[in-house]
Formats: C-alpha cells, sequence, structure tokens
C-alpha cells in the first residue's frame, strides 16, 4: 500500500507544474541577481570605478594627487576647475566632488586651523563608499608629505611607496586543505537554496488540502492504513524534489552565474557533508509545511500564512540580507530562524571549509524542529479524523 501512496503522491507533484516552476525558477533568478548585485561587496575593487571630480586650482602637487587617486581600484578622478557640485553629481553623474585647496600640502605642513578637504555627493550613495574615499585621500597625501621629508632629509623613500604591497590579508579555514576565495555566489547559493527548500509548503499545502477536502485521506484511512504512511508518503517524495533543487542551484552557481560575469561557484566543502545538510534542511521544511497545510482549511490560506512566514524567517535568518550587516540584537534574534541554521551549516561547509563537528549542532536544531511540527501535524490530523 506505502508504493501506492508514494506513487500518487508522485503523480500530484508533477501535474502541479505551477508549484514547481516557484522551487526551481524562483530561487535559480534569486541566485543570479544577487550574486550579480553583490560581486563588489567580496570584491577587492570595484567592477566600475567610482567617478570623482576633484575641484582645484592646477598645480604640480594637484596633479600629483589627481593621478595616485585614479590609480586605486575605487576610483576615476578628474581636476576641474569652477565647477557646480550640484551639476556635476546630478546631470554629469560624478560620484563625489573633492574641493582640494591648491596649497594643500603647505598648510597641512603650517597646521593650519581653517584647513579642510570638503566633499560632496548625493545622499544616496554608501557610507562606505565615502569612508574608502575619505581613507584613500589621507593615505595619499600622507605619503606625498612623507616622501618630501625623506628627500629633504636624503632617505630612501622606495620603502613607503610600495607599503601597501606588504601588507596582505591570509583566510584562515577549518580545514587547511581548504582554500577558497570568499565571493558572493558561495553566499548567495547557499541562501537562496535554504529559502526555496522551505517555499516546498506550495506544492504540500495544495495537495495536502485538497486531498482533505475532497476526503482522499478518509477514504485511504477506510482500508485500515495508520496516519503515520500517509505523513511519510508526503515526505520522501518532496525529499527528492528538494535534492533535484539542491543539484540544480549547485549548478546554476557554477554555470550560469559565470556566463553573466559573477563569480563561479566552487565546491571544495565535503559533498557528504552538503547532502546531510540538504537533508536536514529538506525534512525540516517538509514537516513544518505538513503543519501549516494541517492547521489551513484552503490552500490560499496555507499560501498566506506559509508564504508570510518563510520571508519573515528569511529577513530573521541571513537569506535577504547578510547577517554581518545587521546590528547585534538583529545577529541575535536570526538564531531562532530555523533558515539560519540551514544557512549557517552551509555556509560552515562551502565557504569556512567545516567539518561535521562544526555542522552537527545546526543537524541537530533542524531535526528537533522537524520533529516538532510532524509531531504537531500528526495530533493535529488525528484530531480531524476522530471528529
Amino acid at each position: 500500500m506505502f508504493k501506492y501512496i508514494l506513487k500518487k503522491e508522485l503523480l500530484l507533484i508533477f501535474r502541479d507544474i505551477h508549484a514547481l516552476m516557484v522551487l526551481f525558477i524562483m530561487p535559480a533568478l534569486f541566485i543570479l541577481i544577487m550574486s550579480l548585485a553583490l560581486k563588489n561587496t567580496y570584491s577587492d575593487s570595484f567592477e566600475t570605478k567610482l567617478k570623482v571630480a576633484v575641484m582645484s586650482l592646477e598645480n604640480k602637487d594637484v596633479k600629483d594627487f589627481v593621478n595616485d587617486l585614479t590609480k586605486s581600484k575605487y576610483f576615476s578622478a578628474t581636476l576641474l576647475v569652477n565647477r557646480a557640485s550640484e551639476t556635476l553629481i546630478y546631470k554629469e553623474n560624478y560620484d563625489f566632488v573633492v574641493k582640494l585647496d591648491e596649497n594643500f600640502k603647505s598648510k597641512i605642513n603650517k597646521n593650519d586651523k581653517d584647513f579642510e578637504i570638503k566633499t560632496y555627493s548625493k545622499s544616496s550613495i554608501k557610507k562606505e563608499y565615502f569612508y574608502i574615499l575619505k581613507n584613500s585621500i589621507a593615505e595619499i597625501i600622507s605619503k606625498n608629505i612623507m616622501k618630501d621629508y625623506f628627500t629633504k632629509s636624503k632617505i630612501d623613500a622606495k620603502t613607503l611607496s610600495v607599503l601597501n604591497d606588504k601588507i596582505n590579508n591570509t583566510y584562515v579555514y577549518k580545514n587547511n586543505k581548504f582554500e577558497l576565495k570568499p565571493s558572493s555566489v558561495q553566499h548567495s547559493v547557499p541562501a537562496w537554496l535554504v529559502f526555496s527548500m522551505f517555499f516546498i509548503l506550495i506544492p504540500i499545502s495544495n495537495t495536502f488540502i485538497n486531498e482533505k477536502n475532497f476526503g482522499t485521506i478518509f477514504r485511504i484511512r477506510s482500508i485500515d492504513v495508520s496516519l503515520f504512511p500517509i505523513l511519510l508518503g508526503k515526505v520522501i517524495p518532496y525529499f527528492i524534489v528538494n535534492q533535484i533543487q539542491v543539484i540544480i542551484m549547485i549548478l546554476v552557481g557554477m554555470f550560469i552565474v559565470p556566463i553573466l560575469g559573477g563569480d563561479s561557484l566552487v565546491i571544495s566543502g565535503n559533498y557528504l557533508l552538503i547532502f546531510c545538510m540538504s537533508s536536514a534542511i529538506s525534512i525540516a521544511a517538509i514537516c513544518f509545511a505538513l503543519f501549516i497545510a494541517n492547521i489551513s482549511k484552503t490552500t490560499e490560506e496555507a499560501s498566506s500564512i506559509g508564504g508570510v512566514t518563510n520571508i519573515i524567517l528569511a529577513a530573521l535568518g541571513g537569506i535577504m540580507v547578510p547577517k554581518f550587516v545587521m546590528p547585534q540584537f538583529m545577529q541575535d534574534i536570526s538564531f531562532y530562524s530555523p533558515m539560519s541554521w540551514g544557512l549557517e551549516g552551509l555556509l560552515e561547509i562551502f565557504v569556512r571549509g567545516g567539518s561535521f563537528t562544526d555542522i552537527k549542532i545546526y543537524l541537530l536544531y533542524l531535526f528537533l524542529f522537524a520533529f516538532v511540527f510532524l509531531f504537531l501535524a500528526y495530533i493535529k490530523l488525528k484530531k480531524g479524523d476522530n471528529q
């Protein structure tokens, strides 16, 4: 009898084409969009440099400043004279305007209290960009002043000019054999994969509520089939669908994202650990979906409750907004989202080179979450069966 229950579920799944499209097309698009949108966040330079207009009278010091700013990985500078900041920013699309006194070196050396460097930008510019510009300006001017001092003191200034190149960062991984440069796609694929797996709620609620309304479950129960095989018959087919999602989303990250100009997904982690995490996430998502389907009277109600809940869990869990940009209290709250457990477990494998020890706590949380909601779904279904 159990194999016929499985066959019934598989037939129902593949008849619901619209739900399958949501499960596969939506997360693939999210992975493509977010991997490309966040590419510069994980890069050590900008793909398109920020345009900077330097307003000053031309002399050697100012020209050197503009050239040094243009040599950076982040800015393309142009020297202009007597132009309105508003025109440069809103009509000529400059990201920043820097007003620099042509005698800036002498004023700094004399410790002129009235000296300042003003910058202008749109109110919507990211604060991080201003801080990068601010630090770049301070670094360029400091280097030039130090070079002048070294020249007057007949000290070799070559080491100062290459000091930045002498400062390098080394990524530390939990696995010594694991070497991977962090990129947007390494974070986007696990994040939107978790999100898409929880949206298994849509096809589950569609089929389960229709079966309740049409009396299908009651007829199956009438031939002496217990509730557990009925629920298990729901879990296995959708578990398979979730694993197909995992494979497809990983392939999108590996082959489609780089075609569009993004970074390619590189998997250096253990494939067995990825399967363990995806299994735990899948079972948690399916059990949660079964509970929502049991407490809902219509498919519209299930989609509304489940959809809103999933979006809230995703927002709290670091799916939509990376945790590292959240304030501390939001990071603390995110711990209570099951999507956060799934995402952190996958990031341990994809990004940090973690082992089973590093993900076991997330596996435990997800399986406990699944057990609680499967038990609640069983109780609700049994209660309805006895009414």
